[in-house]
């Protein structure tokens, strides 16, 4: 597999992961009210569940996967109303929860499960790692250690896209001190959060 071909896919892949969207929308919504640290897990998540999808393809699941379609449909809306629920969340604690750091830092591994939620409810990623790989690789001649290359390439995209969004969303958080700025941050925050929850739940 050739430099260029790789360099190409990880541009493509970056592009992808960095254009504003509903996990976009989701890391900087909990970096906002979160802080960085939960934002970063949230994407950590992220990365980690678009692994999961390509990983899909590159085994040749794609079908398996198309046959347990409702196991997606499942996580899909299983992820939609978690986001929904933060967002709740966020509205409820405004004005709190950005300076409540210890509470924050046991919200760790609930953020990242929220990512992988995320990753995860997204089928339609699935079908655009499945089209993107045949346009950029030459799928049928990989080795084992091409693989491992694409799984890395994948997951630096998407920790950089989204581990850039949650330190900025989380830097943006902290000139927001007082009590009032805090509680509108978190509302809007809150709102996002709770919008891209209904727009995974209800696009096709």
């Amino acid at each position: 597999m050739s430099v260029t071909a790789l360099l190409a896919y990880a541009l493509a892949l970056f592009l992808a992961a960095v254009t504003p969207g509903p996990a976009v929308f989701a890391v900087i919504s909990s970096g906002v009210s979160r802080g960085t640290r939960c934002a970063l897990a949230f994407a950590i998540g992220v990365g980690l569940g678009d692994i999961a999808l390509v990983s899909l393809v590159l085994v040749g699941l794609t079908v398996v996967a198309q046959t347990f379609g409702w196991l997606f449909i499942v996580l899909k809306y299983a992820g939609a109303l978690y986001l929904v629920v933060l967002g709740y969340r966020m509205w409820r604690t405004a004005g709190t929860a950005a300076r409540d750091l210890p509470a924050a830092e046991a919200r760790l591994p609930r953020q990242f499960l929220a990512g992988a939620a995320v990753a995860f409810g997204n089928p339609k990623a699935l079908l655009f790692h499945a089209s993107l790989m045949p346009l950029l690789l030459d799928i049928h001649r990989l080795r084992p250690l091409d693989y491992a290359v694409i799984l890395v390439i994948v997951l630096t995209g998407n920790l950089v896209a989204m581990g850039g969004y949650a330190v900025l969303s989380g830097a943006a958080a902290r000139w927001f001190r007082s009590t009032r700025a805090a509680r509108l941050l978190n509302r809007v925050a809150g709102s996002v959060m709770m919008g891209s929850g209904v727009l995974i739940a209800t696009r096709a």
